[in-house]
C-alpha cells in the first residue's frame, strides 16, 4: 500500500504540474560543425513530435493537446484536445503521419486527469490545419501507471507500427512457473527443466536489482527526478525516494517472475495496426520508447530499457523475441536455453547495449544534411540528457566502432566504482549533451535534428553550421 501511495504522490508531481524543469547546464554538441537553437519553449509536458509537410505536431502528455508549429512559430490555439489519463507514464504518447493521415496512441479517459479506459490507437485525417474524421484502429490495455510504451512509426510500405505496454506483468509465461517455483524452493535445487529460470537465477538476479538499486537513480526512462542529478555523488543522498521505489521494485518482479502464469501476449509487442496484421513482430519487450525504419534498408530498429542492467539497441527482424524477463543484455549459448521457444520467434542478442543504464529512448536515422554522419543510427537517453551517433556497419545491420573498450558493443561498469558511473569512455559515440530528459529525437525533411526535452518543455533543432552561418 505504500508503495502505491507513494508513487501516486511522485507521478503527480513530476506529470501533474504545467511548470517546466530547467537544468542548469547548457546543452551541447561536443563534435564541430553543428548548432543549437531553441525552437520552442514553454511546452507543457511535451513528449512526442512528428512532420506534417514541413511543420510539426508535438504532443502534450498530460493534457492531451497537439500543437501545430508552423514555420517555426508555435500556434497558440491546439488543433486537437483528447480527454487522456495522465496518470505515470500514462497520456498522449505517440504519433506518426503518413501522407495526411494522423496515428495518434493515448490512454482514453472520460475527462483529462480520468480514470484510464484503455489505451488506443486512433487514425484522423490533416483537412487545411484541423484533425478530423477521428477512426478508433485498435484498442489496447491500459490500466496501470507504467509501462504503456506507446511510440509509433511506419515502414517503407506505410503500414503503422506501434509498442505495446506490458501490462506490468513482466512477461508472465517467460518466467518461472508457480509450481516449479515452490518445488525448486521446497527442494533447495535448481530445476531440472533447461527451458525455464530457476530459482536460485531470480533469487541472484532480485538481490543484483537490490544492490544496482541503492546506486542508480532511476531506471526509468522518464525519469523520477526534477533536477538532473549529478552521477558523481551519492544518489542516496540526492533521491532517497528513488531508492525506495527500485527496491520495491525489484521485490514484486521477484515475486511476478516467479509466481505467476500467463500468456506470452503479456509481455510488451510490437504489432501493425494499419492494415492490422495477425502476427506480431516482435515479444518479450521489456520497455522501449523509441521505434524507427530504416530508410535505406527498410530494417525495423528499437531501443528497450532493462530493469537494472543493459538498456539495449535492437534490429527487429519479422518474429523477434527479445527474452524479457527471461535474458537481459548480450547472453551465451548456454542462457539461450533459459528462454522458451515460442511458435517460430527468434531471439537474438542486442546490436548495442549500456550495462548501466541510461534511460534510452528515441531513435532515427540522419539524412544526407548530417553528411559526416550519413551512415548512422542516432539514439537519445532521458538520464543524461545524451545524444549519441553509432556508425553502421557496411550492410546495416549492427555497428562498427573503433574503441578497443566498445568493440565488444557494450558499455561497461567499472566493477570498482562505488557509485556505477561508467568506466568506458563513450567519447566515440557521444554527439550532445545536457539536452534534459529527451523523450522523442527526429530528423526533419529539412535534415535538420529536431528533440523534445521533456522537463524542459523545450523543442531543439540541431543543423549543420554552413559557411554562410561563419560569415555572419
Amino acid at each position: 500500500m505504500f508503495k502505491i501511495i507513494f508513487i501516486s504522490i511522485l507521478f503527480l508531481i513530476i506529470f501533474s504540474t504545467s511548470t517546466a524543469f530547467s537544468y542548469q547546464e547548457n546543452p551541447e554538441i561536443v563534435v564541430d560543425s553543428y548548432k543549437i537553437e531553441k525552437l520552442v519553449t514553454g511546452l507543457n509536458v511535451p513528449i512526442a513530435l512528428d512532420f506534417i509537410g514541413n511543420d510539426i505536431l508535438v504532443l502534450q502528455k498530460n493534457d492531451g493537446i497537439i500543437r501545430l508549429i508552423e514555420n517555426d512559430v508555435l500556434h497558440e490555439q491546439p488543433v486537437l484536445d483528447l480527454e487522456v489519463s495522465n496518470y505515470g507514464e500514462q497520456g498522449l504518447l505517440g504519433i506518426t503521419i503518413v501522407e495526411n493521415k494522423i496515428y495518434l496512441f493515448f490512454t482514453e479517459a472520460f475527462h483529462d486527469g480520468g480514470v484510464s479506459i484503455g489505451n488506443k490507437v486512433y487514425e484522423y485525417t490533416w483537412n487545411d490545419g484541423i484533425l478530423s474524421e477521428p477512426k478508433l484502429i485498435k484498442s489496447l490495455p491500459g490500466w496501470v501507471q507504467a509501462y504503456n510504451a506507446g511510440v509509433m512509426t511506419h515502414d517503407l510500405e506505410n503500414n503503422v507500427l506501434v509498442v505495446s505496454g506490458s501490462q506490468y506483468k513482466f512477461g508472465a509465461s517467460q518466467n518461472t512457473s508457480f509450481e516449479e517455483s515452490v518445488n525448486c524452493k521446497t527442494d533447495k535445487i535448481t530445476c531440472n527443466n533447461e527451458n525455464k529460470v530457476t530459482f536460485s537465477d531470480s533469487i541472484q538476479q532480485t538481490l543484483s536489482c537490490m544492490n544496482v538499486s541503492f546506486y542508480h537513480y532511476t531506471t526509468n526512462p522518464f525519469g523520477h527526478q526534477t533536477t538532473q542529478p549529478d552521477l558523481s555523488q551519492n544518489p542516496l543522498e540526492l533521491n532517497p525516494y528513488n531508492i525506495i521505489t527500485n527496491l520495491s521494485s525489484c521485490i514484486n518482479a521477484f515475486f511476478y517472475n516467479n509466481f505467476s502464469n500467463g500468456d506470452w501476449k503479456e509481455t510488451s509487442v510490437v504489432l501493425q495496426v494499419e492494415p492490422e496484421s495477425e502476427f506480431y513482430r516482435a515479444i518479450g519487450i521489456r520497455n522501449s520508447f523509441g521505434l524507427s525504419v530504416d530508410p535505406i534498408t527498410g530494417n525495423l530498429w528499437m531501443t528497450e530499457n532493462g530493469p537494472d542492467k543493459f538498456d539495449e539497441i535492437n534490429l527487429v527482424e519479422n518474429k523477434f523475441n527479445s527474452g524479457w524477463a527471461k535474458i537481459i543484455g548480450p547472453i551465451n549459448d548456454q542462457n539461450l536455453e533459459k528462454i522458451s521457444p515460442y511458435e517460430d520467434y527468434s531471439y537474438s542478442d542486442p546490436e548495442f547495449s549500456w550495462e548501466l543504464p541510461i534511460g534510452i529512448t528515441a531513435i532515427d536515422f540522419p539524412n544526407n544534411s548530417f553528411s559526416s554522419y550519413e551512415n548512422s543510427l542516432f539514439v537519445a537517453d532521458a538520464n543524461h540528457g545524451n545524444i549519441y551517433a553509432l556508425k553502421l556497419n557496411q550492410e546495416r545491420t549492427g555497428f562498427e566502432l573503433k574503441s578497443p573498450h566498445l568493440k565488444d558493443l557494450i558499455v561497461n561498469i567499472d566493477p570498482e566504482n562505488t557509485f556505477g558511473n561508467f568506466h568506458e569512455s563513450m567519447d566515440e559515440i557521444l554527439f550532445g549533451k545536457n539536452f534534459g530528459v529527451i523523450t522523442d529525437m527526429k530528423f526533419g525533411p529539412d535534415g535538420k535534428l529536431y528533440l523534445v526535452s521533456i522537463m524542459d518543455g523545450t523543442i531543439y533543432r540541431i543543423s549543420p553550421i554552413l559557411i554562410s552561418d561563419t560569415l555572419k
